[in-house]
């Protein structure tokens, strides 16, 4: 199983316990808070390289050497091209999210109160546990979209006022298994899905009205002609 974390509103900590932790505020009264334990696994950082302005990803794993030789090759090659020049493009090299090791992690639920949990063992499934999440609109809100999230949601933490809110997921996914979020708000009508297809996450984005029809079958048999 691999863990992918595409969201800065979990973070780890160790205080009072090991735990990836959540805390939705919107001003007074307007919070929510969720955590994930995690005991006898420590995560890794991860590091990640991109160019352009973010449009190149030249690396993203847990090897801090490999992504510094990623953005060394990369600032080299590009000093190359133009070596009289006074000013090259170079890479960046940015600390990530703190992540499980792959495969060799589990989620497990205990017996006596139903407690979630990340415990140490190998996992060799072709899975993926995602943290991700989404912002509403615009005095709008935020929400999973039933008929789109086809994995197992194991945590939601939602909050909001009457401008903003916000809403984050841990999700367990099958390969070709979803996470779905419809945002809304005065300008805003669309649905973002996220979906694991063995090796990555994709992102994809619809209107709501190209979401609702998406599936959609006209018939043209008794159509007018115009």
């Amino acid at each position: 199983m691999k863990h992918i974390v595409m969201t800065n509103a979990w973070e780890f900590g160790a205080n009072p316990f090991p735990a990836y932790r959540v805390n939705l505020v919107y001003g007074r009264n307007k919070r929510d808070r969720e955590f994930l334990p995690v005991k006898d696994v420590t995560p890794m950082t991860e590091y990640r390289v991109t160019a352009d302005y973010g449009r190149i990803v030249l690396y993203v794993d847990t090897d801090k050497v490999a992504a510094e030789e990623a953005k060394a090759k990369y600032d080299a090659a590009k000093k190359a091209e133009k070596p009289e020049s006074t000013w090259t493009p170079t890479a960046d090299l940015k600390t990530g999210h703190p992540i499980l090791p792959e495969g060799k992690f589990r989620v497990i639920k205990t017996k006596e109160k139903g407690t979630l949990l990340v415990v140490p063992g190998n996992d060799d499934t072709n899975r993926c546990l995602l943290f991700v999440g989404c912002s509403g609109g615009f005095r709008g809100g935020v929400g999973l979209v039933g008929d789109g999230t086809t994995g197992t949601v194991l945590k939601s933490c939602s909050a909001g006022n009457n401008c903003d809110s916000s809403i984050e997921v841990i999700a367990l996914l099958e390969a070709g298994q979803s996470v779905a979020f419809h945002t809304f708000g005065r300008r805003t009508n669309e649905v973002y899905v996220y979906t694991w297809d063995g090796a990555k996450v994709e992102k994809k984005h619809f209107s709501k009205s190209e979401w609702d029809n998406r599936n959609v079958t006209v018939s043209i048999d008794d159509a007018e002609v115009l």
